[in-house]
């Protein structure tokens, strides 16, 4: 790896910045940016391909709320409003088709505050948990369908043993004519 050669701090902190944008932009990961006023300012190439946001799109005019299915806004809003207020959060949504190429994400919100102490950004990242929800939805029918089978089951024991009960009552009827039969 080549060390490059800086004139100035201000040179360094160029590349350092060149440097973590290309980290950010490399990332599958959905990272979005918003100011103290829950202004969208920054989405990387994760986010914009996941989104369907082309690099021309104006990204203040995107409506990212609406990614996310009616069901689970409250939740994503209530989470993004805890950190405009300071308190870092996690929100399970589900977003439409139209957008985004993910059908559940798993997001962490995290407030960004200044030297005065007040939010002045928020980093709101988020992975796609697609898969884990699938998971757990198989899981689920998995459990659902052997609890069905389980209720069968009982049923038919329930039977057997009536049955069985019934036979040994039987049984004993038998015996008790046959020995006043003979005695």
């Amino acid at each position: 790896m080549d060390i490059p050669l800086f004139n100035s701090d201000e040179e360094k902190l160029k590349d350092s910045l060149s440097r973590y944008k290309q980290m950010i932009d490399d990332t599958p990961i959905c990272i979005k940016v918003f100011d103290g006023d829950g202004k969208l300012i920054f989405i990387n190439k994760g986010g914009r391909k996941e989104h369907f946001i082309k690099d021309t799109d104006d990204i203040s005019k995107w409506d990212w709320v609406a990614t996310v299915k009616k069901e689970y806004q409250p939740q994503v809003l209530e989470a993004f409003k805890q950190g405009l207020g300071g308190t870092a959060s996690e929100v399970l949504m589900e977003h439409t088709p139209e957008g985004s190429s993910h059908g559940w994400c798993q997001g962490i919100i995290s407030p960004i505050k200044g030297e005065n102490g007040k939010v002045n950004l928020l980093l709101f990242y988020s992975i796609d948990a697609t898969a884990k929800m699938e998971a757990k939805k198989q899981l689920e029918k998995k459990e659902k369908e052997l609890e069905i089978r389980n209720d069968e089951l009982q049923k038919i024991n329930g039977f057997m043993v009536g049955r069985e009960l019934n036979m040994v009552k039987l049984k004993e009827r038998i015996k008790e004519l046959e020995k006043n039969k003979t005695g």
